[in-house]
């Protein structure tokens, strides 16, 4: 018995190498990098961030996700047939083509799955499988709910995991016509879960064992890559701040929308609950931090009182200093500067050291100092907002509203 449960456990990780998503998920970070890359170089005239920045820093929380997700899916004895899973691998490939990470909040796609599975069945369609139409029937709706909070948690976890560096940054042109700088929180990670289908070859290992025993038949392992993705622009509020503000408001939701998932075991209603509560939370978190975001001025504009950064390169003397977006550099070798111009005139004033005076996002002035090496003056590694780099303001302007 213990070789069919290592069989079937490996046959799953095999599966998991042959689903589309795995590979759709690859080509949507490297266009999504692309498009991302040729915005930098559009707004900044250099490329900041590498390939496949959008999923930096996701693959222990993935990977951890995944085991843990995977546990409670077994042990909680619910079933996904494989026309289930790929019900769902249609929804998120059709909510991914609008390029923007969002639309894969398992809000949005495991929401749309659970609909699709009530009201498919009930349709006469010729051109589907019959059988297909039976096992989306058969597939447990209160599953998919616990799914959706399950995968919430996760997407909460991803929020309040965001580094001061990790944002991508952005040049447009301010209602007064001024040049301001805004932020794209942007993540995408990508969860090995394994889900139990009818037909394998493994059965229940012990009898408290709440799984493979229903009738008798056996079933197998699959590893399906969920995908879970967010974005959002500001430009009025710290992305660190716009992070972890919608990072507990996704944790609050990911628990409410478990617990009546979970209580939709005992009253069946309560899944539908849980998933217009997903859906209503989520559109409900985004709308309140873009409400906040437009009522402040802007985060990163020009200034008398400092020089805000708006983008630290990663690798860079800058980097390596501990500088990070949002701080506001006051001086440069005991110089004062509030311009970029200032700023590199300031810098060339002590070619070997480099010493600023910064005041971090709380309002704290701090110093950040290191010995400069050749070129390091002028290859520090800092993105501020300048005049010379904003390209098609009003239509960048109208783009942050609608992608808000």
């Amino acid at each position: 018995m213990t070789i069919d449960w290592l069989v079937e456990i490996s046959k799953g990780i095999g599966r998991f190498y042959l689903h589309p998503v795995l590979y759709w998920a690859v080509f949507l970070l490297g266009m999504t990098a692309f498009l991302r890359i040729k915005r930098e170089r559009k707004h900044f005239g250099i490329k900041i961030f590498g390939i496949l920045t959008e999923a930096q820093g996701t693959l222990g929380i993935s990977l951890l996700s995944g085991l843990v997700i995977s546990l409670i899916v077994i042990g909680s004895g619910f079933s996904f047939p494989y026309a289930s899973v790929l019900l769902w691998t249609i929804v998120v490939v059709l909510a991914s083509l609008s390029m923007k990470l969002s639309w894969i909040s398992p809000a949005y796609t495991l929401a749309a799955t659970y609909f699709l599975l009530l009201l498919l069945p009930d349709q006469s369609i010729s051109f589907l499988p019959e059988e297909w139409l039976q096992l989306w029937e058969s597939t447990s709706i209160t599953g998919v709910a616990i799914l959706l909070g399950l995968l919430l948690f996760v997407e909460a976890i991803l929020y309040m995991n965001h580094s001061d560096n990790d944002s991508f940054p952005e040049s447009v042109v301010g209602k007064r016509g001024k040049p301001i700088g805004q932020h794209r929180l942007k993540k995408l990670a990508i969860l090995p879960i394994f889900f139990v289908i009818p037909g394998g070859a493994i059965e229940s290992f012990a009898s408290w064992w709440p799984m493979f025993s229903v009738g008798g038949e056996s079933y197998g392992l699959m590893a399906v890559p969920a995908l879970v993705g967010y974005e959002h622009l500001v430009r009025g509020i710290a992305p660190k701040e716009a992070s972890r503000t919608l990072g507990k408001t996704t944790l609050i939701l990911a628990g409410v929308v478990t617990a009546l998932a979970v209580g939709s075991i005992y009253v069946p209603i309560l899944s539908l609950v849980a998933i217009l509560v997903a859906l209503i939370g989520r559109e409900l978190s985004t709308f309140i931090i873009r409400y906040f975001d437009q009522q402040k001025n802007p985060f990163f504009t020009p200034r008398a009182d400092g020089l805000p950064v708006l983008a630290v390169i990663p690798g860079s003397a800058a980097d390596k200093m501990g500088l990070c977006v949002g701080e506001r550099i006051e001086k440069v070798n005991n110089r004062k500067v509030n311009n970029e111009d200032d700023f590199y005139h300031a810098l060339q004033k002590n070619r070997a050291y480099c010493k600023l005076e910064v005041r971090d996002t709380r309002g704290e002035p701090r110093f950040a100092q290191r010995a400069m090496y050749e070129g390091d003056y002028y290859e520090l590694g800092l993105v501020f907002v300048k005049d010379h780099h904003v390209y098609e303001g009003e239509e960048e302007a109208n783009l942050y509203q609608k992608n808000s």
